[in-house]
This record gives C-alpha cells, sequence and structure tokens, in this order.
C-alpha cells in the first residue's frame, strides 16, 4: 500500500468515524437519554441534564473538529475528475445541511441547561441535527455513486 492510498484512507476514515460517533451520540442523547432525565424530578432532571451536557461537551468539540479538519483536507485534496452541475448541486445542499448540524451541536453543548424549557429546546435541536445528519449522509452515499460512475 502506497502511501498517498494510505493517508486518503486515514483521511476518509477521520472524517466519516467521527460523523458515526456524533450521530450516534445525538441519537442516543435523544432516544434514550431525554425520556429518562424526564423520569426524574424537575431539579434533578436540569442538574442531570447539566452534568451531561457538560461531559459531552469535550467530546463534542473534538468530533467536531476531527469533522471539518478532515473533511477540508479530503475538499481540497480532490484530485479526481471534475464534476457535473448536478453534483456541485448536491454537494451545496450536504453543505448546507453539514453547516446546520455544525451549528446546531455548538447551541446545543454551549447553551446553558437550566431549565425544563431549556430541555425542550434541547431536544428540538436533538432532532434537528439527527434529521439533517441522516440527510447529509444520504447524499453524501448519492455523491459517492456518482463520483464511482465519473460523474
Amino acid at each position: 500500500m502506497t502511501p498517498d492510498i494510505l493517508l486518503h484512507l486515514l483521511a476518509r476514515f477521520l472524517h466519516i468515524g467521527p460523523i458515526i460517533l456524533l450521530l450516534g451520540g445525538v441519537f442516543y442523547a435523544r432516544q434514550v437519554v431525554a425520556p429518562a432525565l424526564q423520569m426524574l424530578g424537575n431539579d434533578q432532571e436540569v442538574a442531570v441534564g447539566a452534568i451531561s451536557q457538560q461531559r459531552f461537551r469535550s467530546t463534542l468539540w473534538t468530533l467536531l473538529g476531527l469533522i471539518v479538519l478532515s473533511g477540508l483536507y479530503n475538499f481540497f485534496t480532490y484530485a479526481g475528475p471534475k464534476h457535473s452541475s448536478s453534483y456541485q448541486m448536491w454537494f451545496g445542499i450536504k453543505m448546507l445541511l453539514v453547516l446546520h448540524v455544525l451549528a446546531t451541536a455548538i447551541l446545543w453543548g454551549t447553551s446553558p441547561y437550566r431549565d425544563v424549557a431549556a430541555a425542550e429546546k434541547g431536544k428540538r435541536r436533538l432532532l434537528s441535527m439527527i434529521v439533517s445528519g441522516f440527510l447529509a449522509v444520504f447524499i453524501s452515499a448519492y455523491l459517492r455513486s456518482l463520483s464511482q460512475r465519473g460523474l
């Protein structure tokens, strides 16, 4: 295996791996942690929610950093054929979804978790990250198929 191929595989792994972890963590938080927190009293829900959010914050920053840096590396080192206008349109839509996920993740990770109303807003943010993230992954799969066909 040549060093170029190894570097390409490593960059793809460092891009796709953190995306899987981020979307999986967000899905788990929305589907498991949020309903479990609702079973607690309001004071406990806020306290445990704030601690959970604080503990996940450093992981969130690491994942977002890896996603952005590896994505930029993959984008700027692409040496394949020129893509069609359809590919570029779908790539632009994917980037808008990715930017939505990044902005929502930053808002979710940095906003104070101080009351039940904030918890409800946080659950909506988690749901929007899940939907946008999975749509971006679906579009990525479509773009990959276009690339493999040379379009």
